[in-house]
């Protein structure tokens, strides 16, 4: 996850479109996430790539959580991701934000997986 924190803290071109650049971002992010997330017994249920920003739902056991990075274009500190329990992967409200760094072992920190 360095990898990604690394990407994000030097910058992307800021464009109308999608640009090559923050596509292979997207790329690599949702892979590094299925693969870390799988380490902890969570199924990724869908991945998203937006305009500049990423978003998904995966599942452990019943439960389901929400997660997405804003915009990366306007990550000026250490970038974090935004994580959440949700009733379904049509719930976009569901429980309380919270937020981890994205650094190597941050799925590891987030409390709703240990």
């Amino acid at each position: 996850m360095n990898q990604i924190s690394a990407l994000i803290q030097g910058g992307f071109e800021s464009s109308s479109g999608l640009t090559p650049q923050f596509k292979a971002f997207a790329r690599l992010f949702k892979k590094l996430i299925k693969k870390e997330i799988g380490k902890k017994g969570c199924e990724l249920l869908t991945f998203n790539r937006g305009h500049f920003y990423v978003s998904g739902f995966f599942r452990k056991g019943e439960q389901i959580y929400y997660f997405s990075i804003s915009d990366v274009r306007d990550c000026y500190n250490i970038p974090n991701m935004l994580y959440r329990a949700v009733t379904s992967t049509r719930d976009f409200t569901g429980g309380h934000n919270q937020y981890v760094n994205i650094e190597d072992d941050m799925i590891h920190k987030m409390n709703i997986l240990n």
